[in-house]
């Protein structure tokens, strides 16, 4: 039986794909983390549209998931109509994984989720760009003041630690520049093209494989990667950056003739965001541009990420790899979590 008076309780709000890989998550690691870290870290609420559910001594992470893809609603303890607000009155968690869909035009409702909780003392990681897109200086100020956790490493990459690299591999440096291949879809894309695949064939291999989504438009139109950009340029480098200034240029035009020709002549097409600082000026645009063998970027295949940073005093810095899918974006989340445990940032009352 967990202690929970020097517990840290963690409510999870969207139970989609990455919902369920944290309670995978929890049940396989709770105990390597509380024995090695001393971080004792119990589910205690999950949210969803339509209510949730709730037990203040500890959801059973292991039957959960045991549970797979059952009806959300027909699950044991669920409570039709249960909203956030109930959870932050009863003060039933600690913590907050805030998971529901991005919308990068509104933030909502994973906005209003991260002010609430923020406002309430209650600590923040989250999966969702859109809050981090369109409101990071108002949310990490709001958590600074009030000496909370903003976990966001979450949205720049799921597993690449791209924001964990620019923020603190980088700290005391002025960063110049950010370029990075942030999304792992399309370069799989061109990577199966360059085997002699068209777009289409690649696209629809890569759907079939669960990399690509069924509408694939975020993806290979580039928006996905100026997301992660602009979140990466506004977290780092404090940036201010507004996707509507953005040129952003996708690889659905590109040829399997493209691909080929650049390859035959040494090179590869990936498609790359870049945000850098030129005049006092601040830039940022993303593109599918060719790298010769000598770029860090040539050998980043298959759906990897990776994000090169360029500072005044500490020089380059080059962070590739990170899995992808549920599981390693679910560990990512969770990721921030230890770490600021670690630092002493969360606190048992």
């Amino acid at each position: 039986m967990i202690n929970l008076e020097k517990t840290l309780r963690l409510g999870i709000i969207g139970y989609g794909n990455l919902g369920k890989a944290t309670v995978r998550l929890l049940a396989r690691k709770q105990e390597q983390w509380r024995s090695i870290d001393g971080l004792n870290l119990t589910l205690t609420c999950i949210l969803e549209q339509d209510g949730g559910i709730v037990d203040a001594d500890g959801v059973d992470c292991e039957a959960l998931a045991a549970r797979g893809d059952e009806i959300f609603d027909s699950l044991p303890g669920f409570v039709p109509k249960l909203a956030f607000k109930e959870i932050i009155d009863n003060r039933l968690v600690d913590i907050i994984a805030e998971y529901t869909p991005t919308n990068k035009e509104t933030a909502e409702p994973g906005l209003s989720h991260i002010r609430q909780a923020l406002n309430n003392g209650i600590h923040v990681t989250t999966s969702n760009k859109g809050p981090i897109l369109l409101a990071w200086q108002e949310l990490s100020t709001l958590a600074r003041e009030r000496g909370l956790l903003l976990g966001a490493g979450c949205t720049t990459g799921g597993a690449l630690p791209s924001i964990i690299a620019g923020r603190d591999a980088m700290a005391g440096a002025d960063i110049s520049t950010i370029e990075g291949i942030l999304n792992g879809t399309t370069n799989y894309i061109l990577n199966r093209m360059e085997s002699g695949l068209s777009y289409d064939e690649a696209l629809k291999e890569a759907q079939q494989a669960g990399i690509a989504e069924t509408d694939p438009s975020m993806d290979v139109e580039g928006w996905d990667t100026a997301v992660k950009l602009a979140i990466l340029g506004n977290v780092i480098m404090d940036a201010k950056i507004d996707l509507r200034d953005m040129p952003v240029k996708g690889i659905t035009n590109l040829t399997v003739d493209d691909v080929k020709s650049e390859l035959t002549a040494g090179r590869r097409i990936k498609l790359i965001g870049k945000v850098w600082r030129e005049n006092g000026e601040v830039h940022a645009s993303v593109a599918p541009e060719s790298v010769d063998a000598l770029h860090p970027f040539y050998s980043v295949s298959t759906k990897d990420k990776c994000v090169r940073y360029v500072s005044d005093t500490l020089g380059d810095l080059f962070v590739s790899g990170g899995a992808s899918g549920p599981t390693p974006a679910a560990a990512s989340a969770m990721r921030d979590v230890l770490l600021a445990w670690r630092i002493g940032l969360l606190k048992i009352e």
